[in-house]
């Protein structure tokens, strides 16, 4: 069929979204990103401000993505599109990949058939350009004989010079380009070795530590991932709990097969075999010293290269040079390297089928494989950083509870209350300081006092100065005498998120199970400093469950992230507490299936699709441990007005727990028919 081009150049138009304003693009957590000014700065004094650039990036349109948009064009079901895109694999990146993938996928083969216009718009659009930004952390230097502007295209966003040329294109034309990441772990790697240094601790050299600490992967085997530089993902945490590492061949290995290629080609699954299980590595023609520590598999960019070395008889520049030419797939370039390597093959004792055989899997496993320095850096880095967790935990948790986002709390909260390596408290006005801060007798750590929502550092500064100069505060009163004053940086904000958060409790004397007294400090604070309450119907603190402790506990979550709850007793003071879940029961391995009541603070929930409706799953928090709670369609028909407002509130509910040996690999509930659910 032939394509009216006004209706392409529309489409094209309204897919693709506005250009980057030169802003950075999202990247992985661990990374601090690239302060551009600051790195721009560095790299003109060393080059020269004229031969220095960032470099440009653009997306284009690829299959998945694409009959998403034409989805959103043309009005059409989302979801049906979204799952159709789910049958296309990663590298189903061309028309005749999407036909050869329908012919497998009924659910694909029919969407074509139903919308033959969008498949014949399709090949118009592929890979056409679809936004253009700026690379993370490319940097390309030109020689000085002419300025950037006169060697290659450029434009200039927001002040900052790029490329139009991308980093290939660059790399290919002979300029210098330069990676630059700003590694937050490192920041977090001096914090530690300074706190650890006025404990008075002797610190190792992180960069030359012994690798075979036992203690080290025993940590990595827990799944005690938290904070861990690069394995802090649920998905992540789950596979190295697999794989129980033993030695950093396994954690190198894990940054390499822990992509989207190798996993949907099973890769990372048959090391585990191999490893966990017993199963037989299979490994190709003179191939078992290169691939003995991978079980078989090519893993690396490396370990292709030396195949084409030590088998092929190539030098290390001649392997390099194919290895970059599989990367780019370009079939030209190949096949005179192909002749070249068969002879070499020949020469060494192969037969012209294993030759042809091994080339195959070659160009199949070039698709996947990974650099291995860059996975070994990455390894190392994650090794050092459960080094010093195991060895300095104190240390490393007060550093990082202090860089944690709200919601990673939860779950480095989760870990080391099962590592039981330390101690937590909540603020203390007389032991907390601003930031996170540790006691090394009693191995505790103290919330800072700035963790208080609403409370800045210029406000903890003032009430640390003040109790430094004048000594420890002896009640309540003793606090707003000396802090609250005209000018004072102390507002009501802080003064009753202090209380909330128990702040005042030793001074008081408010012992554990009668956080509920809080709400007559509140009252004396309002009363002596005649404070004014505007609007009555925002106020937390004049809602009927003042007097229940629970109510204080979750105020003290809500403003700190820091509260131990008694779920059992909320259940028990709305008598639902006859069936609760006992510890026992949580720590039975391979659960089969009980019915019972339990409570917890919803960390996270997301509705989905299915064929039958919505559904819902949640992760809900008890006392820092998680548990998954699935919620099917007809359960989440019956319970959607709630679920609305259930998101970082208590929950009581009953269901079904089991262990799920199909998706999570851990216990988790189901809601079952007679099944209710409470929100507080």
């Amino acid at each position: 069929k032939k394509i009216n081009s006004m209706i392409v150049k529309k489409i094209t138009k309204s897919l693709a979204p506005k250009l980057v304003d030169g802003t950075l693009p999202d990247i992985d957590s661990d990374f601090a990103g690239v302060d551009r000014g600051r790195v721009k700065g560095y790299m003109e004094e060393r080059f020269g401000k004229e031969n220095v650039c960032s470099v440009g990036t653009y997306s284009t349109f690829k299959p998945k993505g694409m009959i998403k948009d034409f989805a959103r064009v043309f009005d059409m079901d989302f979801a049906q599109a979204n799952s159709v895109t789910f049958k296309l694999r990663l590298g189903d990146n061309s028309m005749l990949d999407i036909l050869k993938r329908s012919q497998s996928e009924p659910l694909l083969k029919e969407f074509l058939k139903k919308n033959p216009d969008i498949f014949y718009m399709m090949p118009t659009i592929l890979d056409q350009k679809k936004t253009e930004g700026i690379h993370a952390c490319a940097m390309i230097v030109t020689p000085s004989v002419m300025t950037s502007q006169e060697w290659s295209p450029m434009r200039m966003t927001n002040g900052v010079l790029i490329s139009q040329w991308g980093g290939g294109e660059m790399d290919d034309a002979g300029f210098l380009k330069n990676d630059i990441l700003g590694l937050k772990q490192l920041d977090k790697f001096t914090d530690i070795i300074r706190l650890a240094k006025e404990n008075g601790k002797s610190v190792p050299d992180i960069y030359n530590l012994p690798y075979d600490d036992r203690e080290v992967y025993r940590f990595f085997s827990n799944g005690w991932t938290g904070d861990i530089f690069q394995m802090g993902s649920e998905g992540l945490t789950s596979y190295i709990k697999s794989l129980k590492p033993t030695c950093l061949d396994d954690i190198v290995a894990t940054m390499a097969l822990y992509r989207p290629g190798p996993m949907e080609n099973g890769f990372h699954e048959t090391y585990i075999k191999c490893k966990n299980e017993g199963r037989a590595p299979k490994y190709l023609w003179g191939t078992q010293d290169i691939t003995r520590d991978t079980y078989g598999l090519l893993v690396y960019q490396e370990q292709i290269m030396k195949i084409f070395t030590e088998l092929g008889g190539l030098s290390l520049k001649e392997a390099d040079d194919i290895r970059r030419a599989l990367g780019k797939k370009d079939a030209s370039i190949l096949a005179p390297w192909k002749k070249v390597l068969l002879k070499g093959f020949l020469e060494r004792g192969a037969t012209e089928e294993i030759f042809e055989e091994m080339w195959g899997v070659v160009l199949e496993f070039a698709k996947y494989s990974f650099n291995k320095s860059h996975s070994a850096a990455y390894g190392i880095t994650a090794y050092i950083s459960q080094y010093l967790k195991v060895h300095y935990p104190i240390e490393y948790w007060t550093v990082a509870l202090d860089y944690a986002d709200e919601d990673k709390t939860s779950i480095y909260l989760s870990e080391i209350l099962q590592a039981k390596k330390i101690n937590l408290k909540s603020i203390d006005i007389n032991k907390s300081q601003s930031i996170m801060t540790s006691d090394l007798d009693s191995s505790t750590i103290f919330w800072g006092i700035s963790s208080v929502k609403g409370i800045g550092e210029d406000t903890s500064d003032q009430i640390i100065v003040e109790r430094g100069e004048n000594g420890d505060y002896t009640s309540l009163l003793d606090f707003l005498k000396r802090n609250v004053y005209k000018g004072s940086k102390v507002k009501k904000t802080a003064v009753e998120g202090l209380i909330s958060s128990g702040a005042f409790d030793s001074i008081e004397s408010i012992e554990e199970g009668e956080e509920n007294k809080r709400n007559d400090l509140i009252v004396k604070y309002r009363l002596v400093m005649k404070v004014k309450i505007s609007n009555k119907a925002r106020d937390p603190y004049t809602n009927d469950n003042v007097v229940s402790n629970w109510f204080w506990k979750v105020r003290q979550k809500e403003l700190t992230g820091l509260s131990f709850i008694d779920y059992r007793s909320i259940a028990e003071d709305e008598n639902l507490g006859n069936n609760f879940l006992t510890i026992r029961e949580i720590n039975t391995r391979h659960q089969y299936g009980i019915f019972k009541t339990f409570g917890g603070y919803v960390t996270q929930m997301k509705v989905g699709n299915t064929s039958k409706g919505k559904y819902c799953r949640m992760v809900i928090e008890n006392n820092y441990k998680l548990h998954k709670v699935i919620m099917w369609a007809s359960e989440y028909e019956k319970f959607k007005d709630l679920l609305k407002g259930c998101e970082k509130r208590i929950i009581l509910f009953s269901g079904e727990f089991r262990y799920d040996a199909k998706y999570s690999k851990a216990n988790q509930f189901t809601f079952k028919d007679e099944s209710f659910l409470k929100v507080f």
